[in-house]
């Protein structure tokens, strides 16, 4: 195997890796290998030295430049999803397990945990509430019936 058919082959390879291991960066790699392929073939490139630094070059060259153009014209997947916890847990019920009272904190059970809990009522240890928001790690809890 000559040296332009190894370049050849090892920028086919990356390309076909970039299928397997995506990020936008071996398929440079691979096109600076076809890149280098071809100058080696057309006799500009003769030593193994001038090969590497010409790939090296190539590769930083497309992957500064022509990265940002292939990023805006092929987008990956992206997805925006809401990472607010507080909306998860507003309407859920829980259990009073300490006395609350109007500006004063008692506690809750709430998924296996217990929790401070405020609010502008009065409830009885036992009885249940429903989650309105959240300050910190303290619950501001209403009544059901609300």
């Amino acid at each position: 195997m000559t040296a332009w058919q190894i370049w050849g082959a090892v920028g086919i390879l990356f390309i076909l890796l970039e299928f397997v291991v995506p990020g936008g960066i071996i398929v440079f790699l691979g096109m600076a290998a076809l890149f280098v392929g071809a100058l080696v073939y057309y006799g500009v490139i003769t030593t193994i030295t001038m090969s590497l630094i010409a790939w090296f070059m190539s590769s930083l060259f497309l992957m500064l430049f022509l990265r940002s153009v292939f990023i805006k014209y092929f987008e990956g997947d992206s997805n925006i999803e809401n990472v607010d916890e507080d909306e998860h847990i507003l309407g859920s019920i829980v259990q009073v397990i300490e006395e609350v009272f109007p500006y004063k904190e008692g506690r809750v059970r709430f998924r296996d945990s217990t929790w401070a809990a405020r609010s502008e009522e009065e409830f009885k240890v036992g009885s249940s509430a429903v989650i309105s928001g959240r300050q910190g790690n303290c619950l501001i809890i209403k009544s059901i019936m609300d």
